[in-house]
């Protein structure tokens, strides 16, 4: 574990925002150790003996939407075949269509409920994978109910800005309004919720006063080799991505694929892995050990499963079910949006491999290489790894 040591002098009447790690503290020097609720115990005991302590526990961050430069924008605009496709929004130097402009205030101000169970990630990291998993064992097994599309049941906050283009008419029929209102009127409670969005751009209300996570955060991570194939294939099926593979990495390298910066992304969450509501889960430990990470799921969840549970479930999650599943497989939305005959004419699917070490099928040495050096620069001194 790495201990983040923080150390700050500053003028009276200042405060700051542990959403970002960073408390200050009027007319005094001392070092504030860990990161998020741990500064925050830690300021606890301060205030017992020190005065004059000001504190700003939740500010909403001012969203700021900006066209991205000429080279960027018409990159994309051609990869994915309309202009002006993407805007840069931050904090975060975030990529995302242009349709979060109408929704991304209503997501910072949502009300989120302790009870609430939200599943993140950056996009293809097995998230639809470990939602199936969740979501079955927080519903108690439900099998039947689990046979609705898992884009309604527990769907993606943000999807009124992803699943727009091309895709309007299924969204206006299933979603009925935006993506932000389907999660804060109709969901059922306890609400189970999904996002790619960055910790920044989620919910203000996502953490309590205290630091900690509010409801349960289940984040789901993966080689950012794996997933790149992933993304790409993904990029190429549902949004009709037209570049090669070695664009799309070099996007992605950039921090320039929808989404923006993957490090920052996963960071975001591991460097909260302590807190006692947030579970970081890798894609590798799914494929090796599927089982233990159910169990550990169901602990997390508070859910009791019998061993005759964990198995039935695990045969309901393997590769060959969910990838046929048309409740998790994407295949009756693709079909909505672009005839059956789309699906008949491509190799191409939504669940497609589910693989490790996949990226060894599409990477040149120098690519490879290109990609470890980029990852070891971003993750060193976290405590972050990947297979």
């Amino acid at each position: 574990m790495v201990t983040l040591v923080i150390e700050m002098k500053v003028t009276p009447q200042s405060c700051g925002n542990s959403r970002s790690g960073t408390i200050l503290h009027a007319n005094t020097t001392f070092p504030l150790i860990g990161l998020g609720g741990r500064i925050c115990a830690i300021l606890r005991e301060k205030v017992k003996t020190e005065k004059n302590i000001y504190i700003e526990m939740r500010t909403k961050p001012q969203l700021t939407f900006s066209k991205l430069d000429n080279k960027t924008g018409e990159l994309l605009d051609r990869m994915f075949v309309k202009k002006d496709c993407m805007v840069e929004i931050n904090p975060g130097r975030v990529i995302l269509p242009a349709d979060y402009m109408t929704i991304g205030s209503d997501i910072l101000d949502m009300e989120v409920r302790e009870n609430d169970v939200w599943m993140c990630s950056y996009p293809r990291t097995g998230s639809t994978w470990a939602q199936e998993m969740v979501w079955l064992i927080g519903h108690d097994l439900d099998y039947e109910g689990a046979k609705s599309l898992q884009q309604i049941r527990c769907p993606l906050v943000e999807l009124s800005c992803i699943m727009v283009d091309g895709h309007s008419e299924w969204h206006d029929e299933s979603v009925k309004g935006t993506s932000v209102d389907l999660v804060k009127y109709r969901l059922p409670v306890p609400r189970y919720i999904r996002s790619h969005l960055p910790w920044d751009l989620l919910p203000v209300d996502i953490q309590r006063e205290d630091g900690f996570a509010k409801p349960k955060i289940i984040y789901t991570s993966r080689n950012p080799k794996d997933m790149v194939v992933s993304y790409y294939h993904y990029c190429t099926l549902v949004h009709g991505l037209k570049g090669s593979f070695e664009e799309f990495c070099d996007i992605f390298m950039k921090d320039h694929a929808p989404f923006g910066p993957v490090w920052n992304h996963i960071l975001g969450f591991w460097n909260r892995r302590h807190d006692p509501n947030i579970l970081f889960i890798k894609f590798e430990e799914m494929k090796r050990n599927l089982p233990a990470v159910v169990r550990r799921t169901a602990k997390f969840l508070e859910k009791s499963l019998s061993d005759d549970d964990v198995t039935k479930l695990c045969d309901h999650l393997s590769f060959s079910n969910m990838k046929t599943n048309r409740a998790v497989n994407l295949e009756a939305i693709l079909e909505k949006s672009y005839g059956k005959s789309y699906l008949e004419a491509t190799d191409l699917r939504f669940i497609r491999k589910g693989e490790i070490g996949d990226w060894k099928n599409y990477m040149s040495d120098d690519l490879s290489r290109s990609f470890d050096e980029w990852a070891a620069e971003h993750i060193k001194g976290t405590g972050l790894s990947f297979e």
